[in-house]
């Protein structure tokens, strides 16, 4: 015999519903959510030294201390000029806005590589490539956290993304710890 227990049509005493550990269900390992945020804005950044909101973010409110994030992002890019890098990345916690064209302040880089998550250069200006990144990352806490996809250009030019009003994304999987 099969038993199927509907989770929406249990409560707790105080009324809500309960959590998946308040019903002592495993779910180490398991995906417990998906989030993701999409944008066709472009974006531009001609400086080196600053990351540029590229739009994209996503403020999730882990459902456990144990949680991770694995976060994947993509985008057409382009510089336009030979030998002109575009670096991408993922900003924790930024406490500029996220709103596109922001140059983001404060908040901490998942990565401290110099050229980011992901990076391109070709030798030839005004190329368009698609850039893609991936990281698992475990913030430790069930406070809201905002991850950010941020970007800037190296070396030249001027980097552009979701170039031409491109499909871009980021998407969270949460994975119970």
């Amino acid at each position: 015999m099969t038993s199927i227990l509907k989770v929406d049509t249990l409560q707790k005493a105080n009324g809500s519903a309960p959590t998946i550990s308040d019903l002592g269900l495993n779910t180490t390992g398991n995906v417990l959510d998906v989030y993701q945020h999409t944008s066709i804005t472009q974006s531009g950044a001609n400086a080196t030294s600053n990351y540029n909101s590229t739009g994209l973010f996503l403020t999730i409110t882990p459902k456990s201390t144990s949680s991770k994030f694995l976060l994947t992002f993509n985008g057409a890019v382009h510089n336009n000029t030979a030998n002109g890098y575009v670096v991408a990345n993922i900003s924790l916690n930024p406490t500029s806005s996220t709103n596109v064209n922001t140059v983001v302040t404060g908040g901490t880089l998942l990565t401290t590589q110099a050229y980011g998550m992901a990076h391109v250069v070709i030798n030839v200006a005004n190329y368009r490539v698609m850039l893609s990144g991936s990281i698992l990352h475990a913030p430790n806490t069930t406070s809201p956290v905002t991850y950010n996809v941020v970007f800037k250009r190296e070396s030249a030019g001027n980097a552009y993304w979701a170039v031409t009003n491109g499909l871009t994304s980021l998407t969270a999987m949460e994975i119970g710890g």
